[in-house]
């Protein structure tokens, strides 16, 4: 029964191949790998992405990869694979993940830190000022059309990464992995200090006017009145800002597209 089978065996691996390189896009992007979408909805989307990218992917042959025949082998082409579609998916989400941290920092600054709200995307529990960052960045991500952009670099990765090929030394080095790595945090930190600094640096503003105001009028409650002071200040700088984050958010993006661009080739 089974022996009608075999003619498959050689397409099944390579398959499997291309669905784990995909698993770091499901596994770190906020748009594929968001809690609030069902398990099994997943799984028909990463099967059928996985199914296109299949088969437009170089052949094995033409590649010049070799379709590993052992358990070991196999399990070191699986790592591999895996490593790349983490790289990819690491770059998009300390992206998003930095962009949250500048929100982070404006709702500490304005005294909301206590004030969260459930993150179905996380998992986790998130301030509003963070979540409004997250989703201006994610109509940002997918106006751009980033999710497009993901999936057309898992497909030009396999031009410079033959399928099976990342473990055994083919393609990228794990020098240039961990200096692509380091170059996505970096940008992370970038975009939370441009979310974030302006609205750091009102708030320095206010907290030495205040400082004066209290010294030349000591009467006056200093903890009362900058509380009020540093909420109108932050709410003031989020209202207006929000159209810059959308700027900042779209300027990041463009250049981690690009980076993936340069990575794998595309």
């Amino acid at each position: 029964m089974f022996d009608n089978l075999m003619p498959l065996f050689p397409l099944v691996v390579p398959f499997l191949l291309v669905l784990f390189r995909l698993l770091g896009l499901f596994a770190f992007v906020p748009f594929f790998s968001n809690s609030a979408i069902p398990a099994n909805v997943k799984v028909l989307l990463g099967l059928a992405i996985t199914l296109c990218v299949w088969n437009v992917a170089p052949h094995v042959k033409e590649s010049g990869a070799m379709v590993p025949e052992t358990l070991i082998g196999l399990t070191l082409a699986v790592a591999g694979e895996l490593a790349i579609g983490l790289l990819i998916g690491l770059m998009v989400g300390a992206l998003f993940g930095g962009i949250q941290l500048g929100g982070h920092m404006v709702s500490q600054q304005m005294g909301l830190s206590m004030a969260t709200l459930y993150d179905p995307a996380f998992e986790d529990q998130s301030t509003v000022i963070e979540q409004i960052a997250f989703w201006i960045t994610l109509v940002a991500f997918l106006s751009l059309g980033g999710h497009r952009q993901l999936i057309n670099a898992v497909v030009y990765s396999y031009q410079k990464i033959p399928i099976g090929s990342a473990a055994f030394g083919g393609g990228l080095s794990a020098d240039v992995m961990l200096n692509t790595l380091i170059a996505a945090v970096d940008s992370s930190f970038h975009a939370a200090a441009q979310i974030a600094m302006p609205a750091l640096v009102a708030f320095f503003v206010a907290t030495i006017t205040v400082g004066l105001m209290s010294r030349s009028m000591p009467q006056l409650n200093l903890m009362t009145v900058g509380i009020a002071v540093h909420l109108i200040v932050g709410f003031f700088m989020v209202a207006a800002g929000l159209t810059a984050w959308a700027v900042v958010s779209e300027q990041n993006l463009r250049e981690m597209m690009g980076q993936l661009g340069r990575l794998f080739g595309g």
